[in-house]
Order: structure tokens, then sequence, then C-alpha cells
């Protein structure tokens, strides 16, 4: 049996040094495991895990090797041993059940190097509304998947998945589950339920308390679409005008909208960071502005990493600045598109200041807004993302 462990050691260190960061790594290990069919359900899980935990204890470890390193990530990553640390390390499987505060002691008996406040290593760039330790520790827990229920209550929802048997987690009106649930099973996604973190969800609460017209709304950086549908859900707009700077994804959102049974007035691509996007835009949208812009701007992306930990260990500091600009940019645009008594919500992934407080204050000093909210949406004490939004008005 420890050979056996010992080779699903071996098989996550060979994935950890094939991996180069060109691609998110959950889409790599699939794509691996995809061309390697040796390894069944059990094996691919354990497997996983290492790489996951190799992964989410991020700089933490730097000065091990990847082998004591995926160990380290596998037992502060895990309440229960499956029989692997019984095998390749015995003394830190008699620990496994500790609590996270046990175990980061009696860690440093084995390796003294380890440096629990590295896991997430960017504190210097975090802004001051998150506390950087509980923070820090999140990166080891798996995000669970929240939905927003659509068409019908949530007490018949929950009876389903009471009827299924599908487990779930509560957190006041939102419904999570845990990534390895596939609710297509049993639900239509886009049609009875869409799929949105939690944080994600609780940003439209910024406009509760001010009136909305409901006539036009602007996903300018709409993804996949799923802000939109939100908004189509929450206030029923008239019409709904969308775009990004990716062709291939407003195809993504086309089929989404279809499920959805949202209409789309007009769908364009557009570069929001080039002062020519004014003029395409002016095209698509109504000429006398749009009641809510959504802008869900490109960014670090900071505030996810729990569901893709790669980044603790690949991300370059200096590209902070760079989308700083980028989103500062991308809000002067968009200023002349709010009609007389509309809204923009401005919206990041982000925890750090320099994409989230820094942008408003640059644009607070540049031009007539006014900044009517701005919060960061804390996820993770529900295993949900972090989010930062602003309310913002002429």
């Amino acid at each position: 049996m420890a050979v056996f462990h010992q080779q699903h050691l071996r098989s996550a260190i060979d994935i950890i040094e094939a991996y180069h960061f060109n691609e998110p790594f959950s889409l790599f290990l699939k794509n691996y495991f995809r061309r390697h069919k040796k390894f069944g359900s059990k094996d691919r899980k354990t497997i996983a895990d290492l790489c996951f935990g190799y992964f989410r204890i991020g700089q933490s470890a730097h000065s091990y090797t990847i082998q004591e390193q995926a160990i380290i990530g596998f037992y502060l990553t895990h309440s229960a041993d499956n029989g692997f640390l019984v095998h390749i390390n015995p003394d830190l499987s008699k620990s496994i059940e500790k609590s996270l505060e046990e175990k980061l002691i009696l860690l440093q008996a084995f390796f003294p190097d380890f440096v629990a406040s590295n896991i997430f290593s960017f504190k210097q760039h975090l802004s001051h509304s998150l506390e950087h330790t509980p923070f820090n520790f999140s990166h080891l827990q798996k995000p669970l998947v929240y939905i927003n229920i659509r068409n019908q209550s949530r007490d018949g929802f929950v009876k389903q998945l009471t009827l299924h048997q599908i487990p779930f987690a509560s957190e006041g009106s939102y419904i999570g589950f845990e990534q390895h649930i596939d609710l297509s099973k049993w639900f239509d996604i886009d049609k009875d339920l869409l799929v949105q973190d939690i944080s994600s969800q609780r940003t439209f609460g910024l406009l509760d308390g001010y009136p909305m017209a409901g006539n036009y709304v602007w996903d300018a950086c709409a993804g996949s679409g799923g802000k939109s549908i939100l908004a189509a859900d929450a206030f029923h707009f008239r019409r709904h005008y969308v775009s990004d700077i990716r062709e291939h994804i407003l195809d993504e959102l086309s089929r989404r909208f279809k499920l959805a049974a949202v209409r789309i007035e007009k769908s364009f691509c557009v570069d929001l960071t080039n002062s020519l996007s004014v003029q395409v835009a002016k095209q698509f949208l109504p000429s006398d502005g749009v009641d809510l812009i959504i802008a869900d701007v490109p960014c670090t992306g900071a505030g996810t990493w729990g569901r893709s930990p790669e980044w603790l260990r690949s991300f370059d500091p200096t590209s902070i600045d760079t989308y700083h600009h980028k989103q500062v940019k991308i809000l002067e645009n968009l200023l002349p598109f709010i009609n007389e008594n509309g809204y923009l919500l401005y919206i990041t992934c982000s925890v750090f200041a320099r994409e989230n407080e820094d942008v408003l204050n640059a644009m607070v000093e540049k031009h007539a807004i006014k900044v009517l909210k701005q919060t960061y949406f804390i996820g993770y004490p529900h295993r949900g993302d972090q989010l930062f939004a602003a309310l913002i008005t002429l």
C-alpha cells in the first residue's frame, strides 16, 4: 500500500513540474488525466488533492522540495486521512484531525522554515478593509459553488434538493454546493438556476434604496453574462445591451441568454481601454444613455484565488498597476453613457486597494462624479469569493 501512495505522490510531482502556468491548472490537470487514462477515479482524486494542496500553501514553504510541499499542503487542506499520510508521513497523520491552529504549531517541528503568513504573500498590496490573517488561511479550503434560484421559490427548490438527496450549504438566502456535485443531472443550468458566487449575487444590494427606471441596462464587460441575467431577474429591464472585448465570449453569452429567456437588444465587441471605444459604443446604445451600466472590469482576480490557487505561486505584482490604469480608462469611457438619473456599478474580484479604492479616488479627482457606496463583499467565511463594488452616479 505504501508503494501505491508513493506512486500518487510521484505522479503529483510530475504534473506540477510539467505545469508552466500557461493555462488554468484545473484545465491542465483535466487534459493530463484525459491523456493518461491509467488513473482510476480514486487515483485522480488523491493526485489532484496533492497538486492543489501544493498550490494552496502559496510561498509558505518555498525552501522545501515539491514533495515536501505537497505533503504539507495535503496535511493542511485535509481534516481526515484517506490512507495517504499514514504511509507517507505517519507523524503528521496522527494530528490530521486537529484544528488548523494546532496543526500549524505541530508543523513547525517537522518543517521549521514553513512561514504560514506567506500563503498569500502579497500583504503589502492588500486593502486595509481586509484582515490578512483570516484571508490568508482561507486559501486552504475549497470554495463552494453558489447558485441563484430562478423561476421558483427557495422553499420549493430546497424540497427538490431534499427529494434528490443533494447535500447543500445554506448561508441565509444563499445556497452553495461542493464542487464535485453536478447539478445539471437534476436542473437546467441558466434556466432553473444561475451559478453565481455568493459575493457576486450580493453586489446588486448596493442599488437598494436607489430608484431604478428599469428601461436600459448595459453590461459593458459582460463576460459570459452571469451578472446580466441577475440584473434581468432583479430589475426587469426593457432592453439589455452587452459588450465585451472577446467575440467568442459573446457567443457563449448569447447561448446562456437563450436558455435564461433574456432578450438581448444589442451585443457588440469593443475594447473599452481604447479612446475610440466611445464612438463604437455610440453606434449601439440609446442616444440618451442607459439607466444602469454594469462594469465588472478586468482585474488581477486576487479575490478568487481560492478557486485557482496556482496564482498564489505565479502572480506578478507589477501587473496591479497595469490593471489600475486599464480600469480608470474603462470608467472614463463609460461615463458619457450614464443617463441623467442613471448609475454605474463598478465591480472587481480583486482585494488590492490599487484596483479598487485608488481607482475611485483617481476618478473623483478628475471627473464630476459621486460615489454613493463602496464596499468589499467578503466571501471567505462562507467559502466564497471576495469582491469589491461601488455605485457611481453623475
